[in-house]
């Protein structure tokens, strides 16, 4: 039986950025989506999971995905149609994720999202401009919010800052 069987997409222009070409959405659903969190914790790679707000959050590719109570949140969409195809493929996954929840070991423990100054101490710290942001603590910041990848910095990419590149992995950066 299908978890998620209808839902409704609200498009929205990222507060932050009014006017933007790049969008978000909510796509509400028909049911709570609480229970299959702990599953898709367990399936999804470098997820933030929060047990006590009933609040997952991961990245994949170049879109974060959220799940709330019957919402699931979508940002980097650049319009109408690209959210209905990506909030299709995301309501596929976790519904296949609910049909083989007999299979997977649910995984209640969270993952906290890593603070903006553990981050930073990773980074070269040269304000180097070269991730297009002012200030590493700016760049910083952006892959707090998921905005961007450890790999969007080209100094992590040298060899000698690839311990560095390999713990903000590790953290789902």
């Amino acid at each position: 039986m299908m978890l998620i069987d209808s839902y409704e997409i609200e498009m929205f222009s990222p507060p932050c950025d009014p006017g933007s070409p790049i969008w978000g959405a909510r796509v509400r659903t028909n049911t709570d989506l609480g229970e299959c969190m702990p599953y898709v914790n367990a399936s999804v790679k470098n997820a933030f999971y929060d047990p006590n707000t009933s609040t997952l959050v991961w990245r994949e590719g170049s879109h974060k995905y959220a799940l709330r109570e019957n919402v699931i949140s979508i940002n980097m969409l650049k319009d109408r149609d690209h959210a209905e195809r990506v909030a299709g493929k995301i309501t596929a996954r976790i519904n296949e994720i609910w049909e083989q929840r007999g299979e997977i070991t649910p995984l209640n423990t969270g993952r906290v999202i890593p603070k903006l100054l553990d981050i930073l101490k990773l980074l070269p710290r040269t304000n180097c401009k070269e991730c297009g942001y002012p200030s590493c603590m700016a760049f910083a910041a952006q892959l707090v919010e998921g905005e961007k990848s450890a790999e969007d910095c080209p100094p992590l990419n040298d060899e000698d800052w690839g311990d560095n590149l390999h713990k903000l992995r590790e953290l789902g950066l």
